[in-house]
């Protein structure tokens, strides 16, 4: 039979017009709208994670069309049999195919038309923030793709009966069979689990939402798409099939086709899985190769070619299925990329086997057990991701791949570890921080190496400095942290080095928040009744030779504080965690391209008028944002403790606060005002890829490292990562009301303080004018005076005290007016994202049913208006 696509055509506009000709159509596109702006934009996670994109909503979507596809399709063959017009549909001149096409491509019209109302989301989004246009291309992509495989497998439900209502529950039934496939781990596990979460539309919408266009979710949505209609086609012929009682069996005949089709379709899509192919749509090309790396694999020696060797479980737990996938993907596309300068193998590895031996014996890649946190019903608890890289006799091993890691660096790193035999020397001095560990003479216990010194071995060779001896002469950077804990003559000899021009990276710090005994303040020791007398102080070296060097100043009295926190759920936090995220210098390479970092009490560096040489400072506070005294904010008690003062006031000042500066000219450093910026909790947030708390604390400090060191070949391939898109309208608002809520503090605070001075005054007046007697000796006046300063004295406290209740309940009254203000701009912004996306589909309605009552008075005469009005 010849095709005829004008009856498919003719089929779209019919089923078009009768679902848009009702009220029914737009209110499931209305309430479709509705409900998944509620799941974008009402929950309060959006505001917590603050971020400009969808990924609230990814998390429900694939669950909200199992029920929004059967409304859609349960009417396309249920309605033609209710109404009776089944038989004449089926004498068109056309073929069961057209039919089903005609029906099909009319059903994805309306969930075209209803996801393109939704796009009101991203219109939300862009008012609120900047989110990634080709981030939000590939999510809609992704949406389109699963409606539209969903939908013809729901078109089925509506074949196989006349009832709308049983059309729909069976319709949300069998989209959710391939929807909740992923949960299959509930009831089996091994090798059909992994393969049935593989297969369901939660794991092929994955890559699509996080701006990765795939070939398998591409083979996979097509694939089930195409069987559908498939069986759509052979249920809707069946009125064809012999009846007689030796007739052979179609139905059964169509269902070993139709199992043969699927088992087809998801080989096709395990083996499009296999090839990774994909092309990246987000705006940093995060799912790309970077230039660099393909640059720096080029650059391989084919005759001396790199073996990478993989040893990874073949069942991962469900949080480690994205790392483990990811790295089988990055080490493919490095073979590719590669050439015969690169080969790589992935080996599947279960405990006790072969594989795990080898790996143990040859390279200590042991298994790892995750925590309980981490632990899946359906997966292995300990499992084996760990690397081997050789080249000749080099070989380098990470024994165990966090999933927080960044893949390519990582990779791309130890490959250039192995394939160059000499690496850049880099000392660490041996200050009292201890970055290689050891006893603490004070505590008696004894310390662990720091993160950052084995993540420093990964690319160099790192070597301790005495401070007593002179240093070593083939280093290529040396790395001294909180240089005023050293001796006199110890940083005198650091001073020497500086000043000879070789590279140093030096991080002072006001406050180390791990050892309050390295601060070059000492805290204010209260009495304590069990001393007769204070402590000795602790001697501290004098750094104002190494700053003059350097031609900085550094106030070791002052530390930094920040109003600015993009992270709602740590408001907890005092203000001098800070930070810092708008104050990178944008034009040096090592600051260049970060996001966000935190320093724990920073100092506050400053450029000397004659420095000799060229200060540029590398991050900044913002503008809401200044610094508080050692001393207002640190109190040893008269037990040996600590003492924070927490209703600290924060008054912010005019200029920036420099928290780093680069040197440049007869002195070549890096300086940080912190030390506690590499401390072990980074690095741990790190490891374990903890949502919305991705810090370029170690990236910077690695930076800066390169830079110094003159490598910096790593320095762009290390900070790829997607962008940090905050919802900037919420912030700028919620700024509005924390700068309101300090002035109102501010006025509370001078309130309080005229207040005490007017009790001051009265005391002192009372004591003056008992001076002035004259009709009183020396001893009276004395008494008079104790009796009037006791009786003022008790005044004066019990009016202090009740000024301090009184300013504590402004303040308390300030916050919680901000508080306020802010979750009425949450809850006003939640209010106009959801209820404004359905008026364009209600406009659109009105608009259409006042174009039918126009045409349906056409051609009526105005008198029989009248009469039936009348009437």
């Amino acid at each position: 039979m010849r095709n005829h696509p004008h009856v498919i055509a003719a089929i779209v506009r019919r089923e078009l017009a009768g679902y848009f000709s009702t009220p029914t159509g737009y209110v499931f596109i209305s309430l479709f709208v509705f409900l998944s702006a509620v799941a974008a934009f009402w929950q309060d996670r959006f505001f917590a994670n603050n971020l400009a994109n969808l990924d609230q909503l990814n998390r429900f979507f694939p669950y909200l069309l199992v029920f929004f596809i059967p409304a859609i399709s349960m009417s396309l063959w249920a309605d033609e049999r209710r109404q009776g017009t089944e038989e004449l549909l089926l004498t068109l001149p056309a073929s069961d195919v057209e039919i089903v096409l005609g029906k099909y491509f009319a059903g994805l019209a309306i969930y075209t038309v209803s996801l393109l109302f939704s796009l009101s989301h991203v219109v939300v989004l862009r008012w609120l923030g900047k989110p990634d246009p080709g981030l939000m291309a590939a999510t809609y992509a992704g949406y389109w793709l699963a409606g539209a495989a969903l939908l013809a497998v729901a078109m089925l439900a509506s074949l196989l009966t006349d009832n709308l209502t049983v059309a729909f529950i069976l319709g949300g039934l069998f989209c959710a069979v391939l929807v909740f496939l992923d949960q299959a781990g509930a009831i089996s596990s091994g090798a059909s689990e992994r393969l049935a979460s593989r297969l369901s539309v939660v794991e092929q919408l994955r890559d699509l939402l996080t701006g990765a266009l795939t070939l398998n979710a591409l083979v996979y949505f097509v694939g089930v798409a195409f069987v559908a209609l498939y069986l759509n086609t052979a249920l809707l012929g069946r009125r064809r099939w012999p009846t007689g009682p030796r007739s052979p069996h179609f139905g059964r005949h169509y269902f070993l086709r139709s199992a043969a089709l699927a088992a087809t379709v998801g080989s096709l899509t395990v083996l499009a899985s296999e090839t990774r192919m994909r092309w990246d749509t987000t705006s940093e090309k995060i799912h790309s190769l970077s230039p660099e790396t393909v640059s720096l694999l080029n650059r391989l020696d084919s005759r001396q070619p790199v073996f990478i060797y993989a040893y990874f479980s073949p069942e991962v737990p469900r949080s480690y299925v994205d790392a483990r996938n990811n790295l089988v993907g990055m080490l493919r596309e490095f073979e590719v990329a590669g050439g015969e300068a690169l080969h790589t193998r992935i080996i599947e590895t279960v405990k006790y086997s072969p594989a795990a031996r080898e790996a143990q014996e040859r390279y200590n890649i042991r298994p790892v057990r995750l925590p309980a946190s981490e632990e899946s019903a359906g997966g292995a608890n300990e499992i084996f991701l760990g690397m081997a890289f050789t080249c000749g006799s080099e070989e380098f091993v990470i024994p165990f791949f966090d999933r927080g890691l960044p893949a390519e660096y990582e990779l791309m790193r130890s490959v250039r570890v192995v394939s160059r035999a000499k690496r850049k020397k880099v000392g660490v001095l041996n200050t009292p921080v201890q970055l290689f560990g050891g006893l603490d003479f004070q505590t008696k216990r004894q310390s662990q190496e720091w993160s950052i010194v084995a993540e420093l071995r990964k690319q160099y060779e790192v070597a301790q400095v005495a401070p007593d001896a002179d240093y070593p002469a083939d280093l290529d950077v040396l790395i001294a942290a909180q240089p005023s804990a050293l001796t006199q003559a110890q940083a005198d000899r650091l001073t020497t080095y500086v000043k000879t021009g070789k590279p140093v990276l030096l991080m002072l710090d006001p406050m180390p928040a791990f050892n309050l005994d390295l601060a070059p303040q000492e805290p204010a020791q209260q009495a304590s009744p069990f001393e007769s007398q204070p402590p000795a102080q602790s001697s501290k070296a004098n750094l104002r030779p190494l700053l003059e060097a350097l031609g900085i100043t550094w106030p070791t009295n002052r530390i930094a504080w920040d109003d600015y926190n993009p992270h709602p759920q740590l408001k907890s936090l005092p203000k001098e965690f800070v930070f810092a995220s708008k104050g990178f210098n944008q034009k040096e390479p090592i600051t260049a391209g970060l996001q966000e970092m935190v320093l724990l009490y920073p100092g506050v560096l400053k450029t000397r008028s004659d420095a000799p040489a060229e200060v540029t400072p590398l991050i900044e506070t913002s503008s809401d944002s200044g610094t508080v005294r050692w001393e207002d904010l640190v109190q040893r008690t008269m037990f040996g403790g600590v003492a924070m003062n927490e209703s600290l006031k924060h008054n912010p000042e005019e200029d920036r606060q420099v928290l780093a500066v680069r040197v440049h000219g007869q002195v070549n450093a890096v300086v940080v005002a912190d030390v506690d910026l590499m401390g072990e909790q980074f690095f741990e947030l790190r490891r374990r890829g903890v949502e919305n708390l991705n810090f370029d604390n170690i990236t910077f400090l690695l930076n800066a490292v390169d830079q110094l060191a003159g490598d910096p070949s790593f320095i762009a391939l290390r900070k790829r990562r997607p962008r940090r898109r905050t919802l900037e309208a919420v912030e700028a608002r919620t700024r509005a009301y924390e700068t309101q809520r300090l002035e109102q503090m501010r006025q509370a605070e001078a309130i309080a303080d005229a207040r005490l001075k007017e009790a001051q005054a009265r005391l002192d007046k009372s004591v003056n004018e008992i001076e002035q007697r004259k009709d009183l000796d020396e001893q009276s006046k004395q008494v008079m005076i104790s009796n009037a300063q006791a009786v003022e004295n008790r005044r004066l406290e019990v009016a202090r005290t009740n000024i301090q209740d009184e300013k504590q309940r402004q303040i308390d009254a300030a916050r919680a007016d901000m508080e306020n203000s802010i979750r009425g701009i949450q809850n006003t912004i939640k209010l106009m994202a959801v209820l404004l996306p359905p008026i364009p589909a209600v406009l659109l309605f009105l608009l259409v049913s006042i174009r039918r009552v126009a045409r349906e008075r056409i051609g009526v005469s105005s008198d029989r208006l009248v009469e039936e009005a009348r009437a």
